[in-house]
């Protein structure tokens, strides 16, 4: 796989996804297996995710540099899942998730599939 492949799913991933109404995104492509993605989704309840990564692919294996998924709601936040080494204390570190009550805690390296399962359920749940 190359960063191409590794950005067209992402878009296809959104395009083809339900509870999405409308989106935008940005590629900046800088190898043929390094590269950055940055897109907002505005989803059915009107909340959004803001999400952002720059990987690298070797092998089929992809390597997150930096990423973050911002989930909110009328600027509120609903939970953020990012990477940046600031909470070292975390058992997960460097990866952790950021909860609305601004408790931080550990978590596996999400996907953008994870991600959106787990707001589906919210949005599902919310109704």
């Amino acid at each position: 796989m190359n960063i191409i492949e590794y950005f067209q799913r992402h878009k296809q991933s959104i395009a083809s996804n339900p509870i999405i109404f409308s989106w935008e995104y940005q590629e900046d492509i800088r190898t043929s297996v390094e590269g950055f993605f940055k897109a907002r989704l505005n989803l059915i309840d009107d909340s959004i995710l803001d999400f952002r990564e720059y990987v690298n692919i070797k092998k089929n294996k992809i390597t997150r540099y930096t990423y973050s998924f911002h989930y909110h709601k009328l600027q509120q936040l609903i939970f953020r899942y990012d990477n940046t080494p600031h909470h070292p204390h975390i058992s997960s570190f460097p990866y952790h998730k950021h909860l609305s009550s601004g408790e931080v805690i550990d978590c596996l390296e999400p996907t953008l599939a994870s991600i959106l399962n787990e707001i589906e359920t919210i949005i599902i749940f919310s109704k």
